[in-house]
């Protein structure tokens, strides 16, 4: 499964792998790939970090997007991620559709809390829901999501979840009139449980990744955890790491 942004980033990749980019060259604007590929510009944007990200590109305000580097066309199946900020995370949800299982507001027990990261006691308003590509006909979900939202936020954010399209953290924002300065992520191999076979059409005990993202609310505070279950052949995550003096040069 594949999000449209993902898709240009791949075709991009592609066609820098096959010399139609070559290294040195200035990949068209966002406005000429939008209308090239048929998306918005956010979805341009966000394939741009991506790319940016896997070191394929080097972008500058003045310079336009240079190509950097040549590398193999990326073909796996499932949905790739590359994260380098929090826009890119933002960009998932505008990307895939949100199908939401159950709503409900609960206090963490002393087991939630080590999961999210919190003291136990805390209350939160908790959103679980599939998440899937548009267009797939198969219905096949890219992961289970349970997301807690402080308590603080709760009724406002019932009352405008059905028409918010992006992940909860915007819609927090926009209550909040504040931003998300930072997520925290952690991410570990699970196996799928019995409860979430069904819904993810997966086989209970099959491989999968845990990706806990903490939401941190400027100037400090965690509004928002999200756990998420992705079945080991649906997911990948990619990210470039760099030498610290190589950063800074």
């Amino acid at each position: 499964m594949e999000t449209r942004y993902a898709y240009v980033a791949r075709a991009l990749a592609e066609a820098i792998a096959d010399g139609r980019h070559p290294v040195g060259s200035v990949l068209p604007n966002e406005f000429e790939l939008a209308e090239q590929f048929a998306v918005s510009r956010s979805t341009v944007r966000a394939a741009m970090r991506e790319l940016q990200a896997s070191g394929l590109v080097s972008r500058k305000k003045s310079a336009g997007t240079r190509v950097e580097a040549v590398a193999p066309s990326r073909s796996a199946a499932g949905y790739t991620q590359a994260l380098g900020s929090v826009e890119a995370v933002q960009q998932f949800g505008v990307e895939t559709e949100r199908h939401v299982q159950a709503v409900a507001e609960i206090v963490t027990d002393d087991e939630l809390a080590v999961r999210l990261g919190c003291r136990p006691g805390r209350r939160w308003l908790r959103i679980s829901s599939l998440r899937l590509s548009p267009g797939d006909i198969s219905q096949t979900p890219i992961c289970w999501t349970d997301v807690y939202i402080d308590a603080v936020f709760a009724d406002e954010v019932k009352a405008r979840m059905d028409r918010h399209r992006g992940i909860f953290s915007t819609l927090v924002e926009n209550i909040s009139g504040r931003r998300i300065g930072e997520i925290r992520q952690d991410i570990k191999a699970v196996g799928i449980s019995e409860q979430l076979a069904g819904p993810l059409k997966a086989v209970t005990g099959a491989h999968a990744l845990e990706i806990r993202r903490q939401y941190i609310l400027s100037p400090g505070d965690m509004a928002e955890v999200s756990l998420s279950i992705h079945p080991a052949d649906r997911y990948s995550y990619t990210m470039r790491l760099m030498r610290q003096d190589a950063a800074t040069n």
